[in-house]
């Protein structure tokens, strides 16, 4: 389940420091935080923010993604114009006060932040029709949209190479717990779901991994409901797939490494 967003000068929102903000923004700031007005420049920056601006608006008018890299491309020069050669990237919260400071810096995040939030949605929606699942698909939930933004802002903090890859990677992290919780939770549900999932290695891994009666094997969907052990290490696995891309080629043998280390073949309901 490939997901991401535009790619310009991006970084991961590892790359963010979590630590209280210090001066190297305050100066350029402090006035204008929070009254929706854009500050006044340095001559420098002046340049960048125009071209940010000219490119979001280019790309509110066409939902041409280039005109959207192209507007972080611009806000990594403006931000990096602002710092006028400080030694450390900005923090998070120096950023969140930046994007309250320059309206127009926040809408290139929010921007972009909504075009990863429609990929996930439609990747989350394919993953959830391709298992048969009738609930609604999992989407960003405010909260992580927000994480999203500054996942974006990170991007734009200068002294930090640009990494694509590792973006993507970030903005997997952000819901993949949420999204490997509901996951196994209808894998809970519904037998049904884990014929989808495993495909022609179901026959086997319920063989191995399902609890037995006497007379029979139970279900998979049976395991999950009744062993938390086996619950977490499907919901972990899960995390870890989705985080990596949920990529539905690697599901079957995802979902069959989880059960490996939680049931033996001769346990006994």
């Amino acid at each position: 389940m490939p997901y991401g967003g535009p790619t310009a000068r991006c970084r991961p929102r590892t790359g963010c420091e979590l630590r209280a903000s210090d001066d190297h923004l305050a100066g350029d700031i402090a006035d204008a935080v929070g009254d929706g007005v854009e500050p006044t420049l340095p001559p420098r920056a002046q340049p960048h923010h125009a071209t940010m601006s000219r490119a979001l608006a280019r790309y509110r008018a066409s939902v041409d993604r280039a005109e959207l890299e192209r507007a972080l491309a611009a806000a990594t020069a403006l931000v990096a114009e602002l710092r006028d050669g400080g030694g450390r990237a900005p923090d998070l919260e120096e950023l969140r006060d930046l994007a309250r400071a320059m309206p127009r810096f926040g809408q290139v995040l929010s921007a972009a932040a909504d075009e990863a939030d429609r990929t996930v949605r439609d990747a989350t929606q394919r993953l959830w029709r391709d298992l048969g699942l009738h609930s609604g698909s999992p989407s960003w939930n405010p909260s992580e949209r927000d994480a999203a933004r500054m996942v974006f802002a990170c991007a734009c903090a200068p002294a930090q190479g640009a990494d694509s890859e590792r973006l993507r990677a970030s903005l997997h992290q952000i819901a993949a717990g949420r999204f490997a919780a509901e996951l196994c939770a209808e894998l809970a549900r519904s037998e049904r779901v884990w014929l989808k999932a495993l495909a022609d290695r179901y026959g086997s891994v319920r063989h191995r991994y399902a609890r037995r009666t006497p007379w029979r094997s139970l279900g998979l969907a049976e395991l999950i409901r009744a062993d938390d052990g086996a619950r977490r290490a499907v919901t972990a696995r899960l995390e870890r797939w989705l985080a990596g891309g949920g990529h539905a080629a690697a599901l079957a043998g995802e979902l069959e490494a989880a059960l490996v280390h939680t049931r033996t073949p001769s346990k006994f309901a």
